[in-house]
């Protein structure tokens, strides 16, 4: 698996290399706004994980695995949003979203992919559970925390 810096890399590359036939290592590391010896770091450890083809003084190349794992992280970090969005939430949404991708289990996605799907085909749930955000409900789960705690 990769880690969330390395997602964001292999994501980079791959948008990159479908508008474009070519990526530089140098290119990679202004795009990221990173060093360029810590992205030829995180290009080492893609290479070899097999996600890309790696080289010195080579552009880079994308193998097929690593080409599904970025639309794989692709198609997550929609779906997240999406889920973000069905449930109105939006502070601290861009953390959040970054924590719930990298610690969700596939399983887990597979069932918010489902939730999704069906407020989808059910568009008159979200709208009842917008109506009951602006609720002011006393029935609550959670106990309630002190203000430092929030």
């Amino acid at each position: 698996m990769l880690s969330s810096s390395l997602e964001k890399y292999l994501v980079c590359i791959y948008k990159h290399l479908e508008s474009s036939n070519e990526l530089k290592v140098s290119e990679l590391a202004r795009e990221m706004n990173q060093p360029l010896q810590k992205t030829i770091q995180a290009l080492q450890r893609m290479h070899y994980q097999k996600q890309i083809v790696y080289s010195t003084y080579q552009p880079l190349k994308i193998t097929d695995q690593g080409k599904k794992m970025a639309q794989y992280l692709i198609a997550r970090d929609a779906l997240i949003e999406e889920f973000f969005a069905i449930l109105h939430m939006d502070e601290n949404a861009e953390a959040e979203k970054e924590a719930m991708a990298q610690y969700l289990s596939h399983d887990s996605l597979t069932k918010i992919e489902r939730f999704i799907l069906f407020n989808r085909k059910y568009p008159e749930i979200a709208e009842r559970f917008e109506l009951l955000l602006q609720l002011d409900l006393e029935e609550t789960l959670l106990p309630p925390l002190g203000m430092n705690d929030k």
